[in-house]
């Protein structure tokens, strides 16, 4: 029998992990749990709390430098390693353990945007579609061979929360229709265009500032791959004011940096026109539709951002 262990940590990885699981895992490997919430309390990973629930050994090192972590992996003598987004670099020794190799499902299109966050960056430089590739790992940063890719289109109101959902399981779709490749030694992986590479660096919390001195389409897009984390936001009168969704764009006569609320909704005026806020989040208090946020400062008003 074929000795497969799944590599991954969050909610996006959760459908490959149950597919799989179908066929058989003898280990799942994820991050330790982490303190979460404001108790602090340890949380479980996403993926044991799924691996768990099926029955599955789970395995979380602190990292792939440890002779223990070396001797863990050895013992399993694992011959297929299915990896979705599970958070480590993974040296040479453990790439070449796997007769059958290591594989990894990436959420883009490659070569377009390897690295951390690719659906972010696919939203926000307005790509029209985007997809999960199966790719062979090498050493590189996703620069492996790809067996097969899937695609998905953008649209105008995508989230980047919203698209990771429908990519995990396009993911999971595409997993166990290449998976018979993978069993029988029979995938013939294609090496990738390095020429026409681009990255996705992780996201920062500081790449949520909205410059209203930009076109509102760009700032459309903002909102949408930056949620829901680390989120875009605004300051009005000392405070931040998160932008939880936006909607339509039209032209505006008033100075960029203008936000007008009243019976037609929440506007923000930018360089070329005006971006509708349909959800805003004062600090302490639940995201709200925009003119129920704004009740502190009246029915209807405007104010200058910081």
């Amino acid at each position: 029998m074929t000795r497969i262990a799944f590599l991954g940590t969050p909610l996006a990885a959760v459908p490959a992990l149950k597919a799989l699981a179908e066929e058989g895992i003898v280990a799942v490997f994820c991050n330790p749990d982490r303190p979460a919430g404001r108790g602090r309390h340890l949380e479980a990973p996403p993926v044991k709390v799924a691996a768990q629930a099926c029955g599955l050994d789970v395995y979380q090192p602190l990292g792939w430098k440890s002779p223990d972590t070396r001797a863990l992996w050895e013992g399993l003598r694992i011959d297929l390693a299915v990896v979705v987004a599970y958070g480590h670099i993974l040296p040479r020794w453990m790439l070449e353990s796997c007769s059958m190799g290591v594989w990894n499902l990436h959420f883009s299109l490659l070569p377009r945007w390897r690295g951390a966050a690719p659906v972010n960056h696919a939203l926000l430089a307005g790509d029209e579609e985007t997809g999960v590739s199966l790719m062979r790992l090498t050493e590189g940063l996703d620069e492996g061979p790809v067996l097969a890719q899937c695609r998905r289109a953008i649209g105008q109101e995508t989230t980047a929360g919203g698209l990771l959902a429908k990519l995990a399981a396009d993911a999971s779709d595409l997993l166990m229709d290449e998976l018979p490749k993978l069993l029988c030694g029979c995938a013939r992986p294609v090496e990738q265009r390095h020429e026409l590479a681009t990255y996705a660096p992780k996201l920062r919390k500081d790449m949520g500032h909205l410059d209203w001195h930009l076109p509102a389409a760009d700032l459309h897009r903002q909102v949408r791959a930056l949620w829901p984390w680390p989120g875009s936001e605004l300051r009005m009168d000392g405070q931040p004011l998160k932008v939880c969704g936006v909607g339509a764009l039209r032209p505006c006569y008033h100075e960029p940096g203008q936000l007008i609320w009243g019976k037609e909704g929440a506007w923000l005026s930018t360089a070329d026109g005006a971006l509708e806020l349909t959800q805003l989040q004062r600090p302490g208090k639940p995201v709200q539709p925009a003119l129920q946020a704004l009740q502190p400062w009246g029915a209807a008003g405007s104010r200058g951002m910081e």
